[in-house]
């Protein structure tokens, strides 16, 4: 029930991500300086490689923890 719940709160939150960047993209940022679209733009980008290399370093970590415990009973 909880994957159900997580599933369902992920689609819905990208969908409502998804068409807030497609209205900032198309009304807010036509009256926007081109500095300022740059600037935003180079945090959102800085944003997801931040995430992306978390969440690689998290994956990486439940592998090498996977393979120290393997003997271990529970």
């Amino acid at each position: 029930m909880r994957k159900l719940g997580a599933i369902l709160l992920g689609v819905g939150g990208g969908v409502a991500a998804g068409y807030f960047i497609y209205y900032l993209v198309t009304v807010v940022v036509q009256f926007m300086p081109l500095p300022l679209r740059i600037a935003i733009a180079a945090a959102a980008l800085g944003v997801i490689i931040v995430l992306v290399s978390l969440v690689r370093e998290r994956v990486k970590s439940a592998r090498e923890d996977k393979q120290k415990f393997k003997g271990v009973d529970r």
